[in-house]
């Protein structure tokens, strides 16, 4: 099945066991400029999952690189010990490893090094916002000395091979790109002149690690944005480079910071949408060519490589949630992967707010062991466990629980499993978000869990039954009157009640958001769709706040208003007074204090935050040995926190 997937693969002198590579990736797990045990365990846990190739990201070759602080120092003499560590603990198993070597250039800032930041040409980025130095001649050769010596200690360190980044966040790209490239010397204008500079670290590269330790290119192969660098153009780079003779792999990868929606792609990204690009490449080159991002696993991955597309698919988020995909794909275990729901607030989410790297749908990560296997701890008796409530947190304590070895039994008051994430699935585009449920649901129907749904627990009927352990998992309900004044359905809604269409919604709809994220902006998506006239007002800075560190702010926004919705901000609801005669929304200007009112709107639809169900808990406190609770019922958060305390719970009892 798929045995595409698991054939081996030659680069240079680099045998591959199989066509999957664990992409490189930013973790913050660095300290001080040095690989950490953390990052180790990582890495390992991967390659002990049947992953073929990592490829190590992160590592920067120069001390002026400095976009943030966890970058890991490869030009440093002190970090090849770290690098054998890693190196050594990845080849336990059947997987090769390589390091991505790179500078940020003007993707950054000078508030770590207080230096100026160096880019082609004195262009500001516009994520970081700092106006560049356009490199000299001198800093050019300073920067292909710091590419050598970083290659030296990559193979000191003991990695099978080097991957050159020139992709959305280097600096070769920025040179490669006439976005950013405006120089008027030998090093810009033409597609020569713009690879001058490139190519010439390619030589140092290879003349540092000599003709058989494999080197190979992430390519930027179309920046998806007006004038930069496209897939014709990009042929033409991996031709040059096949040319050179010193480069052995091609690593296609799209977009740029002005559309991080393509670099880190969410759920509304289709699968597949990398594939024309990588698919040109290969076709111009005879290199080995990655095919990465958004490609399905493992059906769409082994089709590509047997239409001859790529050559090996890269992943990343896809290891994170799982990093034992590839092991199961290849037995057959298809329904025993955990696949990603790329909803990014785990991931990519963490990451821009210079937190630790994790997964909402599994906890271990950043937690990996350092040696052995993942385990649970092992119990002391078995007990009968009751678990109230089957969304994430209940279901995922109740699989730890029994796969622990306790007799366990769900229950829940409404018809189907899966909680809230039953109604994140029903608006626009969160669909996948399903894929949480039915991998949880999945893995207790093959233990055999029983599961009562339609059930309304009362602690009498907990009693009767006179369990060990009762976790309560009954979660979160919408704030009910948020506001002063006299409302209620069907006038006023919340976003539950418009998903579960409890009531009719009128024609001219107002949502009020202070929620930041997926839950106003989608269920305001959803009524746009219907052909509503859908306004959005919030007292923060702009509709959809919290999305912008997860990547998905710019095409939210954009989907919203194109439908025709709008958005009104800086704005405090201070009363909500819904008549007979109509709807009045009386609100605050943050700033001038300007009374401001809203009328005429058929339906009002707030989404305020939520508060917990946890009224059980309280009644079975004392009378049951162990009372747990867990996820929204301990208090509404995110879908992150219901699952880790689901497994923390799990782990406990």
């Amino acid at each position: 099945m798929h045995e595409e997937l698991f054939s081996p693969l030659k680069i240079r002198r680099t045998e591959l066991p199989n066509r999957t590579c664990f992409l490189a990736h930013r973790t913050n797990y660095g300290r001080s400029g040095r690989i950490t045990d953390r990052h180790i365990a990582h890495y390992r846990r991967r390659a002990q999952g049947g992953c073929g190739l990592i490829i190590v990201g992160e590592l920067t070759v120069h001390p002026d690189d400095r976009p943030w602080e966890t970058l890991i120092e490869a030009y440093h003499p002190e970090v090849v010990d770290g690098f054998q560590r890693l190196t050594a603990a990845v080849h336990q198993f059947d997987t090769r490893i390589m390091a991505q070597l790179n500078h940020h250039g003007f993707q950054s800032s000078g508030y770590v090094t207080r230096k100026a930041i160096l880019g082609p040409s004195a262009v500001a980025d516009i994520v970081f916002g700092e106006t560049c130095k356009p490199m000299e001649p001198e800093d050019m050769t300073e920067m292909i000395e710091a590419y050598r010596q970083s290659a030296r200690h990559v193979q000191q360190g003991g990695f099978d091979g080097i991957e050159i980044d020139m992709g959305p966040e280097s600096l070769l790209r920025q040179f490669l790109s006439p976005i950013s490239n405006h120089r008027g010397d030998e090093y810009g204008g033409s597609l020569e002149n713009r690879m001058r500079f490139p190519l010439q670290v390619v030589a140092a590269v290879r003349e540092a690690v000599g003709p058989d330790f494999t080197v190979g290119v992430c390519l930027c192969a179309d920046e998806k944005f007006w004038g930069g660098i496209t897939t014709e153009e990009s042929v033409q780079m991996a031709q040059t480079l096949e040319a050179t003779g010193s480069v052995d792999f091609i690593n296609v990868a799209l977009g740029t910071y002005y559309n991080l929606h393509l670099i880190m792609p969410s759920m509304h990204i289709p699968l597949g949408f990398t594939i024309e690009a990588a698919e040109q490449i290969k076709a111009g080159i005879g290199l080995p060519v990655i095919a990465s991002h958004q490609i399905g696993f493992p059906a769409q991955a082994a089709q590509l490589i047997a239409e001859g597309k790529a050559d090996m698919v890269g992943y990343m988020r896809a290891l994170l949630s799982d990093p034992d995909m590839v092991v199961k794909a290849r037995e057959g275990r298809l329904e025993d992967i955990c696949f990603c729901v790329k909803d990014n607030m785990g991931c990519v989410g963490r990451l821009n707010q210079s937190k630790a790297l994790g997964c909402i749908q599994n906890p271990a990560v950043g937690y990996e062991p350092l040696d052995g296997d993942e385990s649970w701890p092992p119990i002391e008796k078995k007990k009968k466990v009751i678990v109230v409530g089957a969304g994430p947190s209940g279901m995922e304590a109740a699989r730890v629980a029994h796969e622990r070895g306790h007799d366990v039994t769900i229950y829940d008051k409404a018809d189907k499993l899966g909680g809230q994430v039953k109604l994140i699935g029903k608006r626009p585009g969160r669909g996948a978000m399903q894929g949480v449920i039915r991998y949880l649901a999945g893995q207790l129907a093959k233990r055999e869990v029983p599961i009562k749904t339609g059930v309304t627990v009362t602690p009498e009927m907990i009693l009767e039954q006179s369990p060990d352990a009762v976790v309560v998992a009954t979660g979160s309900v919408p704030l009910e009157n948020p506001y002063p004044g006299t409302y209620g359905p069907p006038a006023v809604l919340d976003g539950w009640d418009v998903i579960q269409g409890t009531h009719p919604v009128g024609q001219k709809v107002l949502v009020v958001d202070e929620d930041g994220g997926h839950h106003a902006m989608a269920t305001a998506e959803l009524l746009a769709e219907q052909g509503k006239q859908v306004d959005m007002v919030t007292s923060d800075l702009f509709i959809g706040i919290e999305l912008a560190p997860r990547g998905e702010l710019y095409l939210g926004r954009q989907r919203l208003l194109q439908k025709g919705a709008t958005f009104r901000t800086d704005l405090d609801i201070l009363e909500i007074d819904a008549q007979a005669d109509g709807i009045r929304v009386t609100a605050r200007d943050t700033y001038t204090n300007e009374t401001i009112l809203f009328e005429d709107y058929d339906t009002v639809v707030l989404d305020i935050g939520n508060r917990v169900e946890d009224e059980l808990y309280h009644q079975l406190k004392g009378q049951v040995a162990e009372v747990y609770r867990s996820g929204d019922c301990v208090a509404p958060r995110g879908i992150d926190m219901a699952i880790i305390e689901g497994r923390k719970v799990g782990e406990l009892l």
